[in-house]
């Protein structure tokens, strides 16, 4: 289940842990800190793509309850609930749905609490109780994990014998266990880390793109810029953001007069090139302009295609593929669409025909490892061909391209942000992935053409920003490097 917020109804915010934190720390640690600190005016609501998400969740849990014997807390006050589940655990209830747990200053709300016999004997008889959470997610990540391990805690303190093992129910039903041993030191430095965070201590300035989930993105942000941290540089992870710190690199000043050379001798840890890039980013940042570290070689062709998959995670469908083509005959912009849910198929069967139809010689330009993995992941489900193995080995990863070559002044190299740099204007009245998801659900529910229009209209700005981008690194290539 996503307990972002709703669960923050039952556990309230104040200085206890809840289950729901783990997920928020692992999006960004500064997200519960200006829950409880923040300035409430300048918490953005949540888009609602996210919503949509925990409506999926819902839904997923209503159907992971289909078949399954228990007895549901209901509702009441905390203390009403709580009493009502101790109640059922003693009495030795097979299965108990959303039963409350809490024990000073933690308090949880599993799925399921269920029962397991033949093992140790817990105060309430020779049984003792396990916890299982009901996620759309397909696997265990960090935040899930420790929410587990969180909840054996939980019952450890309330039952008196701490349940070895805690289950998900994933997306596709599967039901998977994790021994909470293996993540107990994990466990128990991020509960210190939640606790200290809830007492007042705000963690070190961190960007990463999960701050774009939290309605506090703009105040990250804004912390970060305040202290010129060293978070602002790109692609820097958190264990090399501490141990630049220890070296006293602290702020995007400081990395930019650093010499790489000599950090690297004081830490072999971090690599080479990875703080001579971080050199290169800081000086972008502090004077507004890119450079290159090496000269891009893209393949040339006089059939280039432009590629962008649209895909609702909630569904699991990708329903759209756009494609902008520019051969002699100028550009045109492509696609196969799938109105429907069950159209994938159809969808897929004419892509591979539109394949048949391409050039002997062509380039495809894409951005992101996503089309990739999309693709692969409908030849896997419909079968493929040999033009799609064609396809798959013209693809070029401008997003690698740009990794590997162009260092940018920004915190952040997603398409839209460097479309935005290089001065590209995306026409549509569609912001982002996520609001596309949630235009598309409201086009299955309403029929409403303007819905799906406007989604195309997206995906149609997608492929022309690549575009751009490819002509741009042509063209700034030219300008470092001269014309090859």
């Amino acid at each position: 289940m996503n307990d972002l917020d709703l669960k923050e109804k039952i556990e309230g915010h104040g200085s206890r842990v809840n289950g729901g934190m783990f997920l928020k720390y692992f999006t960004c640690p500064h997200w519960l800190w200006f829950d409880r600190f923040g300035d409430p005016s300048k918490r953005t609501e949540t888009p609602r793509f996210h919503g949509l998400l925990l409506e999926r969740g819902l839904l997923h849990e209503e159907r992971s309850l289909e078949g399954l014997e228990y007895e549901s807390v209901g509702d009441g006050t905390e203390d009403e609930r709580f009493a009502r589940t101790m109640e059922l655990m003693a009495t030795g209830v097979g299965c108990i749905y959303h039963g409350l747990l809490k024990d000073d200053d933690m308090i949880g709300e599993p799925d399921l609490l269920e029962r397991c016999d033949g093992g140790r004997s817990s105060k309430f008889g020779s049984y003792h109780y396990e916890a299982t959470d009901i996620k759309s997610a397909e696997r265990l990540t960090d935040a899930i994990r420790l929410q587990l391990a969180f909840y054996g805690d939980l019952l450890g303190r309330i039952q008196g014998v701490r349940p070895t093992t805690g289950y998900v129910l994933n997306g596709s039903g599967v039901r998977i266990g994790l021994e909470l041993n293996e993540v107990e030191e994990l466990y128990d430095r991020v509960l210190g880390e939640l606790h200290e965070l809830l007492d007042g201590r705000q963690p070190e300035p961190r960007l990463s793109s999960g701050c774009r989930v939290s309605p506090w993105f703009s105040e990250c942000i804004a912390l970060a810029e305040r202290t010129n941290d060293i978070t602002l540089l790109y692609n820097i992870k958190t264990k090399t953001l501490k141990q630049l710190r220890e070296l006293g690199i602290k702020t995007v000043a400081d990395a930019a007069d650093m010499d790489p050379e000599k950090i690297n001798g004081m830490n072999r840890e971090i690599k080479l090139d990875l703080l001579r890039r971080a050199k290169l980013q800081a000086t972008a940042l502090i004077d507004h302009e890119h450079t290159f570290r090496r000269m891009v070689s893209l393949p040339t062709s006089e059939t280039e295609i432009f590629f962008d998959i649209e895909s609702d995670p909630l569904r699991s469908v990708d329903y759209l593929f756009g494609f902008l083509v520019r051969d002699a005959s100028g550009e045109r912009y492509e696609r196969q669409l799938a109105e429907s849910v069950d159209g994938e198929e159809v969808m897929w069967r004419e892509f591979l025909v539109w394949l048949e139809n391409l050039p002997t010689d062509y380039i495809v330009y894409h951005f992101g490892t996503f089309e990739t993995v999309r693709l692969a992941a409908l030849e896997g489900k419909y079968g493929g061909s040999v033009p799609l193995n064609t396809f798959f080995d013209r693809l070029v990863d401008l997003n690698e391209v740009v990794k590997d070559s162009v260092v940018l002044p920004l915190y952040f190299y997603g398409i839209k942000n460097i479309g935005q740099y290089i001065g590209f204007d995306r026409g549509g009245s569609i912001a982002g992935g996520g609001e596309s998801v949630a235009v598309y659900e409201y086009w299955l529910e309403t029929g409403d053409r303007k819905a799906l229009d406007s989604i195309i209209e997206y995906n149609r700005d997608d492929v022309v920003a690549t575009r751009e981008l490819k002509d741009w690194l042509v063209r700034e290539n030219e300008k470092f490097f001269g014309k090859q």
